[in-house]
């Protein structure tokens, strides 16, 4: 019954399988029944969640003001489709699978609706970054409950998240120079 119940919190927004896996493992839970459980909820909803972000994307392109956000919008990503493919879905299943706040399958389904994905390539990219954001919050949470301090777990993740900001910053850097 935990198992079912861990399966449709890892269906709800924000907590996802972030949440559900330390829960499950503050439970006593089978670490592998859990994992399973927990990454096909969280990506069992993207399919029903695509859809319907696409229809509130489409109620808003007959809105007077939301119109000219999403034509832009459509134009930009047109203009490099055969690129954001491919790029899309690495970008989502990187985006899903570092398990940080808001980078879940929700969020995910709407940035696949904006890109206007497949929905077999977007449930593709958010089930196997689910699976790596459910590799590592399961690792996590056995070892803050092996008694591993959160403390070292916090610092690792502030400095992976400055590396990414400064390899970001970096390459704005070399894009600005090679304008110029």
């Amino acid at each position: 019954m935990e198992y079912i119940k861990l399966l449709f919190l890892s269906m709800i927004p924000i907590i996802e399988l972030r949440g559900a896996i330390p829960l499950g493992i503050a439970m006593d839970l089978n670490p592998i029944y859990l994992y399973i459980t927990c990454v096909i909820g969280s990506s069992i909803i993207a399919v029903p969640v695509v859809l319907a972000f696409r229809q509130v994307i489409d109620f808003f392109r007959h809105r007077k003001y939301f119109n000219k956000v999403i034509r832009w919008v459509d134009k930009k990503i047109e203009g490099r489709a055969k690129k954001l493919k491919t790029a899309s879905i690495i970008g989502i299943i990187v985006f899903v699978g570092v398990p940080l706040p808001t980078t879940g399958s929700w969020s995910a389904s709407a940035l696949a609706s904006i890109f206007k994905m497949r929905i077999v390539d977007a449930f593709f990219g958010i089930f196997v970054g689910n699976a790596i954001a459910g590799a590592i919050m399961l690792t996590l949470s056995m070892h803050v409950a092996d008694g591993a301090s959160i403390e070292l777990i916090l610092i690792a993740l502030v400095a992976m998240v400055l590396a990414l900001y400064f390899m970001k910053k970096r390459k704005k850097n070399k894009e600005n120079i090679s304008v110029n």
